[in-house]
């Protein structure tokens, strides 16, 4: 099943949230050894790695797991909630899904229970309205649990731009807030609405609505992706290009291969080649390369010419030479790289920061690198001084 037709809102006890919120600023994941913890946006530690899992924060809270037990802890630590339930959502909307004994109800931020568990399925509030299922069928309350739209459909998503997706009797459309439909029944699997649009099928192929019905994108393609900074993906045949969020051509159908857009940047492939765009199409790297890996957060590209592997920035100046066999791509700073057998780290401008005297080496995680030599297994710094591991 193609992404798009799951959940924009994930059970965050299965997968893991990637997406920060930028204007609260909210610190980050990181591992050390074996354990999570917390950094701020320039690195430092502000919750220490104590945790067995941690989640992404929403709403000042973040979930997390230590020695068996579960918890919601503020920005700085403290522990808010110490959570006995079966399964819970993220807190969207200040109220939390969660599971016990098999119903489903909803906390706010103290832990207090808000709407007593009574559903077989429960979902995050979006737009001051939720999923729930009761009886096999699917509908929404509000915050008070009072059922705004009885259960009544196959399936249903969560409200974005005042429309929501519905499955009524195997066919999927959308309504309305008040439960009234804006699009009929009548596609074999419709998204989330972005913006205003929805992706539909029908007989295996895709295209593109409004919420007046009206198609955007003919039902003629192989798929058309969720959108990704404004753009969506499509293919026809062989053939990949991008959408607005118009429904309107931004780059034509004419690369073997394309990536979702990230910080302004897309992957393509030409004739077996890999190159990088810009959102108008024009290429930032050129599609000269073997493979290229996704960019960096630092904004570099790792790339393959030749056999060897270089690094370059996203306007296509090299970083590091093409005479290295690159083993894993860049890592905090550093990428393992080979030669004559042996395993080293070097920099982002190519410089050996670390020399070839491992049989196998890992990337770098929170200032540490596992490292392999005779078989034996140790940690290494930044210096390539053994830190774990080092009888």
């Amino acid at each position: 099943m193609h992404m798009f037709f799951l959940r924009t809102i994930f059970y965050i006890t299965v997968w893991f949230c990637c997406s920060w919120n930028a204007v609260a600023q909210y610190p980050e994941p990181f591992k050390w050894n074996d354990k999570f913890g917390y950094k701020n946006a320039s690195g430092s530690i502000v919750i220490p790695a104590i945790y067995d899992r941690v989640y992404s924060f929403s709403e000042n809270r973040a979930l997390v797991y230590r020695q068996g037990k579960a918890y919601f802890i503020d920005t700085i630590g403290v522990i808010k909630i110490n959570l006995k339930v079966d399964s819970i959502y993220s807190f969207t909307e200040g109220l939390a899904a969660y599971s016990l004994g098999g119903l489903w109800g909803y906390m706010n931020s103290f832990g207090i229970t808000k709407i007593t568990p009574k559903y077989a399925a429960a979902f995050p509030f979006s737009e001051g309205k939720a999923v729930i299922s009761k009886g096999g069928r699917y509908g929404y309350i509000d915050k008070t649990g009072k059922e705004i739209i009885p259960p009544q459909y196959d399936y249903a998503y969560e409200f974005s731009d005042g429309a929501a997706a519905v499955k009524k009797e195997g066919k999927w459309g959308y309504i309305s807030p008040l439960n009234t439909w804006l699009v009929p029944a009548q596609y074999d699997k419709a998204s989330n609405v972005y913006k205003g649009l929805g992706i539909v099928t029908q007989s295996d192929k895709y295209g593109m609505i409004n919420m007046k019905g009206q198609l955007l994108l003919p039902l003629v393609y192989d798929w058309v992706s969720v959108f990704s900074e404004g753009y969506a993906r499509v293919k026809k045949g062989s053939q990949w290009g991008y959408v607005d969020t118009q429904g309107k051509w931004a780059i034509p159908l004419q690369y073997e291969w394309a990536s979702d857009f990230i910080k302004g940047y897309a992957k393509v492939k030409v004739q077996n080649s890999y190159g990088l765009i810009d959102t108008k199409g024009n290429p930032t790297i050129p599609i000269q390369y073997q493979w290229m890996e996704e960019v960096t957060t630092e904004g570099t590209v790792m790339v393959i010419k030749n056999g060897f592997w270089g690094c370059l920035n996203t306007t296509g100046e090299v970083l590091s030479p093409f005479k290295y066999k690159v083993d894993r791509p860049y890592s905090e700073g550093f990428a393992v790289v080979s030669m004559g057998g042996k395993y080293g780290f070097i920099d982002q401008k190519g410089s050996i920061v670390i020399p070839f005297r491992y049989d196998y080496a890992f990337d770098f995680i929170s200032g540490w690198a596992e490292v392999v030599i005779e078989g034996k297994s140790f940690y290494i710094d930044r210096h390539g001084n053994c830190v774990k591991h080092c009888e």
